[in-house]
């Protein structure tokens, strides 16, 4: 049978009262030290579990966050939402803390808002990881929305607005452009983008830093030389190869998405090209796959597992003031990019 908090009173010589202000840890309770140290000990020698439903009652908190993903495509074949909730984890874990995961795919704007959760009472916070097809429009609802509930949130990617709110993501059009740039500096001068959808805002951040790339050095942007696909590999190696059959002058391929490289890559080899001898390939994002492929591609790593820790901690820890913190990426240099011939 199950011990009861009538139990650990009885036999700690105190009341039911008080042994709920102290399982709870009731804030501005009177129970002194001693009184405290002797429940515990008896709770613990009885091998007493509280009720959490009953507990999450008292004290108005389940200890559990909810980590909301309005994405349309399958989660966890997401490398960069693996990757980012590992560091949730494993914040969220160390503060005592579970999570709570909701995701409706392609039916959650209409059937899943986010002011419901928030109303069923069954997290003490949110964290938002945004999608790269979710609109702007959605994202300043729901930011309106939290705040006029009141209710703690943070948000991870592809928001540009200028709300107050405790957000992490990653300069897009800086990272472009370095990537570009550094194409450029190894004489590369007819650089095609193989770009992902074009109804995504990130996409359209990409293009920018690399125009500004090509315009800062002297290179006419040709509008035939980037190809949108939609973050899939079926679509970036057909895409690839009507870029080679219509321009052969290219020389380097700047890939949008980690799904595009490998398609990229074999697409180039079919046209009897070498990599990186005749086309260079750089990806815009890194991920384990990269250094397998022959040659390993050289791309963009992206600190996930640090923007999933930050803001994780951003809605445990909130300082003051709302902080939007913007993560640095690295250039990794692999086989797949060489100076032109």
């Amino acid at each position: 049978m199950a011990t009861t908090l009538k139990k650990v009173a009885e036999l700690a010589g105190v009341s039911h009262t008080t042994v709920s202000l102290v399982i709870n840890q009731t804030g501005g309770s009177r129970v002194n030290p001693e009184t405290r140290a002797r429940v515990l000990e008896t709770a613990q020698k009885l091998d007493y579990n509280p009720n959490l439903t009953a507990k999450r009652l008292v004290s108005g908190k389940t200890n559990s966050v909810g980590l909301y993903t309005p994405f349309e495509t399958p989660i966890f074949r997401n490398y960069t939402f693996n990757e980012t909730v590992t560091g949730i984890q494993d914040i969220l874990y160390s503060q005592g803390f579970d999570i709570v995961l909701f995701s409706g795919g392609k039916t959650l704007y209409k059937d899943r808002p986010i002011e419901q959760i928030v109303r069923q009472n069954t997290v003490d916070g949110l964290i938002i990881f945004n999608s790269r097809y979710t609109s702007r429009q959605y994202i300043e609802n729901y930011i309106r929305n939290l705040n006029a509930l009141n209710f703690r949130f943070s948000m991870i990617d592809y928001y540009w607005g200028n709300a107050p709110i405790n957000y992490v993501g990653i300069d897009y059009e800086k990272t472009a452009y370095d990537a570009v740039h550094f194409l450029i500096s190894l004489g590369h001068d007819c650089i095609a983008l193989v770009a992902g959808t074009a109804r995504a805002q990130v996409t359209a951040r990409i293009i920018s830093g690399y125009r500004c790339a090509l315009d800062e050095a002297g290179i006419k942007t040709i509008p035939g030389l980037i190809e949108y696909t939609d973050y899939n590999y079926e679509s970036a190696y057909e895409k690839t190869h009507k870029l080679l059959r219509r321009h052969p002058e290219v020389t380097a391929i700047f890939a949008g998405g980690f799904e595009m490289a490998p398609a990229c890559l074999k697409a180039v080899k079919e046209a009897d090209l070498k990599v990186p001898e005749d086309v260079s390939i750089l990806c815009y994002v890194d991920s384990d796959i990269m250094p397998m492929l022959e040659p390993p591609i050289s791309a963009i790593k992206w600190p996930f597992y640090e923007m999933g820790k930050q803001a994780a901690s951003l809605l445990v820890e909130p300082g003051p003031e709302k902080q939007k913190i913007l993560f640095g990426t690295q250039l990794l240099t692999r086989g797949s990019t060489a100076p032109r011939r």
